[in-house]
Parts: structure tokens; sequence; C-alpha cells
């Protein structure tokens, strides 16, 4: 019985092992114009991305820059780091709001003209 269980599963695993074989679609190039669309607006969200990423680290990086100067200020004239940590947080993020917003914005309406053009062609 044993055997037969494992001859079974054996031959499972031989029959499943060439569909689990297949291809990867993106790097086939198609000649659908529907799918060259889709794969060109995969691109702009792709790059779309990595721009709002790029954003918001630099803007992340300049607020914890002042939260740390917050805190040590803080600590030096003896004042609560929480409420320092909170406010220099909440101030950081509105001075580095209209960069931010900026640069996701120009991502937006780049990602715009790729779908456009995406589109059209």
């Amino acid at each position: 019985m044993k055997q037969i269980a494992i001859s079974a599963v054996t031959a499972l695993m031989l029959l499943a092992g060439p569909a689990h074989a297949q291809t990867n679609a993106a790097s086939v190039q198609s000649s659908d114009p529907v799918v060259q669309m889709r794969m060109k607006k995969k691109d702009a969200n792709e790059v779309y991305k990595k721009s709002v990423a790029t954003a918001a680290k630099e803007r992340d990086a300049k607020v914890k820059a002042a939260v740390d100067s917050a805190i040590a200020d803080a600590q030096k004239t003896g004042k609560d780091p929480i409420i320092a940590r909170r406010n220099a947080t909440s101030e950081a993020k509105k001075a580095t709001k209209a960069d931010y917003d900026a640069a996701v914005s120009a991502a937006k309406k780049q990602r715009a003209a790729a779908y456009a053009a995406a589109t059209k062609a």
C-alpha cells in the first residue's frame, strides 16, 4: 500500500512538472497592439512608482533630520522629547509638502503622457 501511494505521488509529480516549466510571458515580445499598450502602461507605472518613492525618501530624510535636531535640542533644554518629536514632524512635513507635491505632480504628468502615447500607438 505504501509503494502504491509513493508511485502515485511520483506519477503526479512527473505529470505536473512540464506545466510549471512555462516561459515568462513578460519577456516575450508580442505583436498584439493591446499587449504592447499594456506593457507600455506597466513600464510607465514602474517609472511613476520609482519617482514617487524617491520623492518620499528625500522628504523622509529631511523630516528625520529635523526631528533628530529637535529631539537633541529638547533634551538639552529639559523639554519633553516626545512632544518635540511630534511638533518637529508636523512642521517638517508642512515645510516639505510643496516640494513633495511638486515631485509627485511631475511624476503624474509624466505617467499621463506615457499613457497617452501608449493609447495612441
